[in-house]
């Protein structure tokens, strides 16, 4: 029986041992397939959102495509293809946990949990939680809506904080679960939820995209700071290394800002580069969400 339990331990932990093996040799699959990989969520502008010729576009896909234009000079490749992975927010997790992404380039806040199990490059946006809710319903922040229904998205920093302040503040909410952003702005458009929480900045392409958007508003304080970066593996640290080097050296040039601008100026979308994100330009950082 020892002898059984001896030789299960062993094939366990060389198990766990490929898997870390497998995990840690990100630069070498390229090096080898002349390919990186890029998990994005759609439906998510300005940080990605399909182009009218179907291809991933936005601010963190602009930033990704120049990490890759570095990884090429870097390891001295002579072409380097991108294959964009597209996720949704619970399955962006999955697909690097499987190696089937690289690096997700969505809208990913470092949350201390999260830094315990992903890699993260330093912040390159920082937001924070609030409610879509319609105007004529006059809602100013979470506490108003006492016994009504929330729309949340599964895996988001927003579904944790505010379950967290129905309990305490024993509000009596009911949730239902939205699959993206378009899907929580119709549950509230359609009265199947009062308010519908996410990072701001998403929810202000939401109301500024839709064609009754005026008839909607961001409200309340921020439930959270939320710094986004871009996630990998963990103990991947020569790849983790590389991505992070490659956006430090990026953050404080004046190409920050012309690219902010690109993607926050628009006919349809004008949000000025807030204090946080322009502070984490200046000086990159890995600071976790708050709370």
């Amino acid at each position: 029986m020892a002898h059984t339990r001896l030789t299960h331990t062993l094939v366990a932990a060389l198990a766990i041992l490929c898997t870390l093996s497998a995990q840690a040799d990100t630069l070498d699959k390229i090096r080898r397939t002349g390919t990186l990989a890029i998990g994005w969520v759609p439906g998510n502008a300005p940080f990605g959102s399909h182009s009218a010729t179907g291809t991933p576009q936005g601010y963190t896909i602009d930033l990704c495509k120049r990490i890759a234009t570095d990884f090429k000079t870097r390891l001295g490749l002579p072409e380097l293809k991108i294959v964009y992975v597209e996720t949704d927010w619970d399955t962006r997790f999955t697909m690097l946990d499987t190696g089937k992404s690289d690096m997700d380039c969505s809208a990913s806040t470092m949350t201390r949990d999260r830094q315990a199990r992903y890699d993260f490059s330093p912040a390159f946006y920082v937001t924070g939680t609030r409610l879509l809710t319609r105007k004529a319903d006059k809602i100013r922040s979470i506490d108003d809506l006492g016994n009504q229904t929330l729309a949340i998205i599964k895996n988001t920093t927003g579904e944790k904080l505010v379950m967290a302040h129905n309990d305490a503040a024993s509000l009596g909410l009911h949730f239902i679960y939205v699959l993206d952003a378009d899907a929580g702005m119709a549950a509230v458009r359609e009265g199947k939820a009062k308010a519908f929480v996410l990072d701001d900045i998403i929810l202000y392409s939401q109301i500024s995209t839709a064609p009754d958007g005026a008839q909607f508003e961001a409200v309340g304080p921020f439930l959270s700071i939320e710094p986004y970066g871009i996630m990998m593996r963990k103990g991947d640290t020569p790849f983790t290394k590389m991505v992070s080097d490659s956006l430090s050296g990026l953050l404080p040039t004046a190409e920050m800002p012309a690219l902010y601008q690109r993607w926050f100026n628009t006919p349809t979308l004008n949000v000025p580069l807030n204090r946080l994100t322009k502070e984490t330009f200046i000086t990159p950082n890995r600071e976790p969400a708050f709370p």
